[in-house]
């Protein structure tokens, strides 16, 4: 029996979902963040259950052969074996950056295929695997005139104080630190989230690929910031890039970064970003996928999978924004997206008439609620599902088995959940193909789309 504090030695045999490295003690399965398969370590035990344990590295005894040096001086492997690992602040972010790409990308089917009976397809690769971010949100924290801004340590809202971040771009990075200063030399008091007391909690910096142009949110605690005026006016001299800036006000003690109040303090009230042919107009809370060029591949294998003829009436469960919706329009006779969020549903009929779409129709509501009232009546119909990570609802599930569209599209985060409603969906619809989309790289987060047809055959 293994207990907490417990040191050992052990072999990493295999990566799971979330990315911990697993391997046996005895019979007890132990999880080890930070792991590469084929790792000897020492590890701490941290947490006992029943049937597994938790731990953390202490050295490295032999490293795996896939093992690198990672690049960024943030992550838990960046310094020297056996030294400080218990104790170093480190960003929780790039949770396999410790592996190099390729083995990563074997690492995520392989996880993906734990889940499933039929072969999964090998994951599409990024480009770029670093560089890629389009959004990034960072904490404010430290003490007036010293503030810090970065990520937070794992499982902890300790802020690690990052000058650089290799998965946003350099311009990005650039504007952060320009921010930082400011903020520093005009003495804006940070949000102290233990106390509720301060003023800025977090730095937000949506940025457009496609166009090259920023957007800067600041989210306080109070309606009114201090010497507001000249940071706009200073950043945005220096950084010709930014066009757009905002304050976000969040009074809540809550997780939430964003609250309900948006005041434009600067340009235009969004910034444009295209995939493909379609351009997207983006908000302060907007939702769009965080890595722009892979959504576009994303957005490819989703209707590939349609198989469009161009007659099809299709339904974009989860619609969000409009993306899949918008860019499937030209494709189909015509779509229809269901999304709960009213800030989502304004900004997706939007950009339907930015892109000059006739042929989309957006519901705002509960898809558990209208789903079950739609007409799929003809061999066309499709459902295309992307909800968010906890997975579709049982009562959208069910709705599903009882109105029977054709094919079943979906889209998931997380695919623990997508092989849970599968099932569910299994005594009448069949999976048919399954192809993961590498939206995440050096973190351990996969995005798959799953093929269902209705009955035991191909439709």
């Amino acid at each position: 029996m293994i207990k907490v504090g417990q040191k050992i030695e052990i072999k990493i045999e295999k990566i799971i979902t979330g990315g911990a490295g697993i391997g046996k003690c005895g019979n007890i399965v132990v999880m080890v963040p930070y792991s590469v398969p084929g790792d000897k370590l020492q590890v701490s035990i941290t947490e006992t259950k029943k049937n597994y344990a938790r731990a953390k590295i202490i050295s490295i005894i032999s490293p795996s052969a896939h093992r690198i040096s990672p690049p960024c001086p943030y992550h838990f492997s960046s310094h020297p074996k056996g030294c400080g690992y218990t104790h170093r602040l480190y960003c929780g972010g790039c949770n396999l950056q410790m592996t190099d790409y390729k083995n990563q990308l074997e690492l995520k089917t392989a996880i993906v295929q734990d889940f499933f009976d039929i072969k999964v397809n090998k994951i599409i690769p990024a480009a770029n695997p670093f560089r890629y971010r389009n959004k990034v949100q960072m904490p404010v924290g430290g003490k007036t005139g010293n503030v810090i801004t970065g990520f937070f340590h794992p499982q902890s809202h300790r802020i690690v104080n990052i000058e650089k971040c290799l998965l946003q771009s350099e311009k990005a990075n650039e504007i952060i630190l320009a921010l930082r200063n400011l903020i520093n030399e005009y003495k804006i008091q940070p949000y102290n989230e233990d106390k509720r007391a301060g003023i800025l909690r977090h730095i937000i910096l949506r940025q457009s690929f496609a166009f090259g142009k920023f957007m800067i949110i600041f989210v306080s605690k109070t309606n009114f910031i201090p010497y507001m005026r000249e940071i706009v006016e200073k950043i945005t001299k220096k950084f010709q890039e930014v066009v757009s800036v905002y304050q976000n006000i969040n009074y809540e003690k809550t997780n939430v970064i964003l609250g309900n109040k948006n005041f434009k303090l600067f340009g235009p009230d969004t910034i444009k970003e295209k995939i493909g042919r379609i351009i997207f107009e983006i908000s302060p809370p907007s939702f769009f996928q965080i890595n722009t060029i892979q959504t576009g591949k994303l957005y490819e294998v989703i209707k590939n999978f349609c198989q469009l003829k161009g007659d099809e009436n299709i339904v974009d469960v989860y619609s969000g924004a409009g993306g899949i919706s918008i860019y499937f329009a030209p494709f189909c006779r015509k779509i229809t997206g269901i999304e709960e969020m009213s800030s989502s549903v304004s900004d997706a009929i939007k950009n339907a008439k930015i892109n000059n779409t006739k042929n989309i129709f957006f519901i705002r509501g509960n898809a558990d609620y209208i789903l079950r009232k739609m007409d799929f009546s003809k061999a066309s119909d499709i459902v295309i599902l992307d909800p968010p990570r906890a997975g579709c609802s049982q009562i959208v599930l069910n709705s599903l088995l009882k109105i029977l569209p054709q094919k079943i599209i979906y889209t998931s985060c997380n695919p623990a959940t997508l092989s849970r409603d599968i099932k569910i969906l299994s005594p009448k619809y069949k999976l048919i193909e399954i192809q993961p989309v590498d939206m995440f790289p050096q973190t351990a987060h996969i995005e798959c789309v799953a093929k269902l047809s209705l009955g035991n055959t191909l439709r």
